[in-house]
């Protein structure tokens, strides 16, 4: 069994270090945890812990400037979050930049504050209001969680309010209130520092020593032990919301983490409602085809904990029938044990999702994250060896006790109805001097081992020892772009339907077989392919690739599997009108492909188009694009090609066919004069914005230059679009631009969502923005180098894990590049040259052809987007024109 070694060690001030080698990759995590949380705040004064997770990647004493930029130049993934318990901030950082990491870390834990100007505050608050509006307003049920959390902790209780906290209370509060808190809990006393990855520990120590020693420790902070809801008995709760189907939930407060039922109500959960073989997916999605999904999550926190079922009606149904029965399986566990079937599948899922956070080292939930929460919340970093057993140890009878003591009457039920249709709406050091990287660490990415089964499928191997994983996936160059003109989304349908009915097993049998091996097989409908992909523990990856193998050879799309995937299907495509994410996305590739092309409708299809679809269509389109000559079996982790190549004959090695006839079409580039396109979404409180283009195929030779030229434009937190319209506006929570690339033409689009009082200024500066970047402010130099710097020095965490590693091979099969592209990557990057990037910019960046998707609130944001002198269309969300 794996074993991660580590050593932890507290400086003078308290500071506690937890220090752990692994130099698989030149990648090194460093992770802190402040010992605060929502819970830690005062009534009436909320939200303070998360806002300060912005506002302390905002600069501090010594770097006044985004922790973002230089991170990010150094090729960084970095994050953090708030919860009730705890706040975190990580970055996974090249080796030679740990002195980086550590520097800019220490300079916010002492210095944050002498930055800290009323200025800057207000627009994190402002970035706060937009992550509210986002996550929570502006999203079908968002604002079920707050009316749960309140009535499920009863005040005083410190999980009585949400971690975003009162917008109220944030505007409110004086800077003196926010550095107050700061000051209280933002202490070396008060957190945990955790370096993971490619170092050597006793140099790691002097240097945490070096940057943090001489940081002052902070008052000492009272701990809240365990606390328990005051809930007694049942309360009753209903609300509307812009959904189209109801939904209910029923939430129980629970104990602590670490409490001796906390690991029984883990298994509850999942037995009921993990994976498709679930008792409350099985009854009530599956057999009666009541609800369109049922999910039950568990959670516990430092001081209690929750857990919350919820159910959507499926079309036609009420909420009074889903519940009963919800009620009824949930009562047939009180009466009947979970079979020993059910313990061990879910024991399965447990342990394969135990070693997959394991094999990263960094971000949320990896190596470094684990080793600060064990030893954050239960003083022992060396749990992360051990939790796993308290999973494997629970029996039948844990979990009936549980079922029985804890998820009673005790309880909260909330209702969330569909509005009504109206007709309106000591140590020495220079904090001043940024430390420079030390040399640059050598990674050499693995090279795919290639061959092809006698068949024709091919095989592209990566063995990665370590962790017991292996991740596979079967890629098919079988994608929407081949969808007849008349029936799109049929190949994302077909691909829907794989797991849904072998001749020799049914839907049910499927998920079960891969629930019991801790595992679930994902069918994945892409634009120009289908990938089936699964992730299994070693010694269960046989019998993985088997039951994949049986989906591709053995397909039988029975009748009633297909009038049930299409009434989800229909249901899912109906709820998508009401979230304005959804509604773009459903129509932003027929505003800039051409009709019947293969890429200008929406991968999902459309409502007509599945309604009209038949078995014969699904058949057909299986027997055309699924053959061997079109597959591509891609494994990486814990085996060898030889064992990769010897199984895979022996499952695959029966399957026939030749290569299918390519339909895809060669897409031109936009044309016409840029328009704005409005969909009405009313009441809504922000607008989602794509500006839109096609342009160069993946293949084409300018691909790394708008590569690069897009990620100083758009595409990372530092770039130009998202300090316009976040840092600088505060008009947005995250405001970027991306290409999705095709061997056709592909598709280059940036947006975000905004205020919907700020439409009008946010489609301005976005088109300022690609005006300027090919007029009077193009990329400059330092630009260019940043760039390049980032994306290089980022490449060697895209191996961190198999999955990770899966999705590098599957580019190089679906582009046919060459079996040493990956160790070319580094060499292409550098010669790309500033005349490259501004003619590049020139010919590709054409913002008088954008098409430009709004989807808000009409009545307040048209005026303002007339204004700018555009031609305006307004479409209704099927895309149809109505002005």
């Amino acid at each position: 069994m794996v074993t991660i070694s580590f050593e932890k060690h507290t400086l003078s001030n308290g500071l506690d270090v937890i220090l752990h080698e692994d130099h698989n990759i030149p990648v090194v995590a460093v992770n802190v945890w402040y010992h605060v949380g929502s819970k830690d705040e005062e009534i009436g004064r909320t939200g303070f812990a998360h806002l300060f997770e912005h506002v302390m990647f905002e600069g501090s004493k010594h770097h006044n400037s985004s922790h973002f930029d230089p991170l990010q130049k150094a090729g960084a993934n970095l994050n953090g979050s708030t919860t009730p318990d705890r706040t975190n901030y990580w970055e996974d950082v090249p080796t030679n930049y740990l002195d980086l990491a550590l520097w800019l870390e220490s300079d916010r834990m002492g210095f944050l504050l002498d930055a800290l100007d009323q200025q800057r505050l207000d627009i994190q608050r402002d970035v706060v209001k937009n992550e509210r509006r986002q996550s929570y307003e502006n999203r079908p049920y968002g604002m079920a969680h707050w009316h749960l959390q309140e009535a499920l902790y009863p005040m005083p209780h410190p999980y009585h309010w949400m971690t975003i906290g009162s917008q109220e209370d944030l505007d409110a509060a004086d800077l003196d209130d926010i550095k107050n808190f700061f000051k209280r809990f933002y202490t070396p006393s008060n957190a945990s520092l955790a370096i993971a990855g490619d170092i050597d520990m006793g140099q790691a120590l002097e240097m945490v020593n070096h940057y943090f020693g001489d940081l002052p420790p902070g008052e000492p902070v009272a701990r809240q032990g365990r606390h328990d809801s005051s809930l007694r008995g049942r309360i009753e709760l209903e609300m509307r919301d812009s959904v189209t189907l109801p939904r209910t939930y029923i939430a129980w407060p629970t104990p602590p983490e670490g409490d001796i039922d906390d690991a029984p109500l883990e298994i509850y959960q999942a037995i009921m409602s993990d994976g498709l073989t679930s008792r409350l997916h099985k009854s009530l999605v599956y057999e009666k085809q009541i609800a369109q999904s049922a999910n039950m999550r568990y959670h516990s926190s430092e001081i209690a904990g929750q857990c919350i079922l919820s159910v959507t009606a499926a079309e036609g149904h009420e909420l009074d029938e889903v519940e009963a029965a919800a009620d009824a399986e949930m009562a047939i566990l009180l009466r009947e044990p979970p079979t020993d079937e059910e313990i061990t599948r879910v024991k399965n899922r447990i342990e394969a999702s135990h070693f997959r956070q394991l094999a990263r080292i960094g971000g949320f939930g990896g190596r470094a994250d684990q080793l600060n929460h064990y030893s954050v919340f239960s003083a022992d970093p060396d749990l992360i060896n051990t939790s796993l057993d308290k999973y494997m140890s629970v029996t039948r009878e844990d979990v009936m006790r549980v079922a029985e003591s804890i998820l009673g009457e005790n309880q909260v039920r909330l209702r969330v109805l569909p509005e009504p249709t109206l007709s309106s709406a000591t140590v020495t050091i220079d904090r001043t001097v940024m430390p420079p990287p030390k040399s640059e660490p050598v990674f050499n990415p693995p090279t795919p081992t290639r061959t092809k089964l006698s068949n024709g499928m091919g095989i592209s191997v990566i063995e990665q020892r370590g962790m017991p994983i292996v991740a596979f996936g079967v890629l098919m160059d079988a994608g929407a772009s081949r969808d007849p003109e008349n029936l799109p989304g049929l190949a994302s349908f077909t691909a829907q339907m794989l797991p849904e009915g072998t001749t020799t097993k049914t839907s049910q049998e499927i998920a079960q077989a891969f629930e019991f091996i801790g595992s679930r097989i994902s069918a994945d409908g892409r634009r120009e392919y289908t990938l089936l992909s699964a992730e299994t523990l070693t010694k269960h990856w046989p019998t993985g690739l088997e039951l994949t193998a049986d989906l591709v050879l053995n397909p039988n799309f029975p009748d009633h599997e297909i009038e049930r995937v299409r009434r989800e299907h229909l249901t899912e495509l109906r709820r998508g009108k009401d979230e304005p994410n959804a509604v773009a996305e459903q129509l932003m590739a027929g505003l800039v492909f051409q009709k019947g092309s293969g890429y200008g409708h929406p991968l999902s299809g459309t409502e007509k188009s599945i309604a009209a679809l038949t078995r014969d269509d699904i058949a057909s389109q299986f027997s055309r694009d699924y053959t061997p000559a079109n597959a591509n079996l891609i494994v990486v982790g814990d085996v060898s090609i030889d064992e990769v190549a010897k199984r895979a004959e022996v499952v695959f090695g029966r399957w026939k066919g030749g290569p299918s006839a390519n339909r895809r079409s060669v897409v031109e580039p936009s044309v016409g004069t840029a328009t704005i396109y409005l969909v009405d979404r009313p009441g809504a409180p922000q607008s989602v914005i794509r500006a839109l283009n096609t342009t160069i195929p993946r293949l084409h030779p300018d691909y790394l230059g708008l590569t690069l030229m897009n990620y100083a434009f758009g595409g990372q937190f530092s770039a130009r679009l998202n300090q316009n319209l976040r840092q600088e506006k505060g008009y947005s929570y995250g405001y970027q631009s991306h290409v999705q690339w095709f061997r056709s033409s592909s598709l280059m689009l940036a947006g975000g969502s905004v205020q919907t009082e700020v439409t009008k200024e946010s489609v301005f500066e976005t088109l300022k923005e690609y005006n300027e970047v090919r007029g009077s402010r193009p990329i400059s130099e330092e630009e260019l180098e940043n760039a390049k710097a980032s994306v290089l020095r980022s490449f060697p965490a895209n191996f961190e894990r198999p999955g990770a590693i899966m999705g590098q091979v599957l580019q190089m099969v679906q582009f046919g590049l060459p079996d040493d592209y990956l160790q070319t990557v580094r060499a292409n990057v550098e010669s790309v040259t500033l005349d490259d990037v501004h003619r590049i910019t020139q010919e590709l960046v054409r913002p008088d052809q954008l098409k430009i998707l709004v989807v808000g609130d009409r009545q307040q944001i048209e005026t303002g987007l007339r204004q700018l002198d555009l031609p305006t269309v307004v479409l209704d969300a099927d895309g149809v024109v109505t002005i």
